[in-house]
């Protein structure tokens, strides 16, 4: 299985059976709605890898993060480096 874009986050396999929900806000931010992981594979890091791409793609486009799903804030706060990433509305 693998990890891909699509039109509202990222996903893994096909069909998803784990996705992140994010969308832009504006031109500067980048809300996380939703994490999801089907129950047989949660605790493989699945959903950290799923935020963790849009980390990467708000990097890229020089956005911030508003993290409203509470895994995605957990993993943001877990790393003191991405502290300039992380914003509210």
């Amino acid at each position: 299985m693998e990890y891909y874009q699509t039109e509202n986050g990222f996903a893994y396999g096909k069909p998803p059976v784990a996705r992140v929900v994010a969308r832009r806000s504006g031109s500067d931010k980048i809300i996380i709605d939703h994490t999801y992981v089907s129950t047989e594979l949660r605790g493989q890091g699945i959903a950290r890898i799923l935020v963790m791409l849009v980390v990467e793609q708000a990097q890229k486009e020089g956005r911030s993060i508003v993290p409203l799903c509470s895994y995605a804030a957990r993993v943001l706060n877990e790393k003191p480096e991405l502290s300039a990433l992380i914003t509210s509305l």
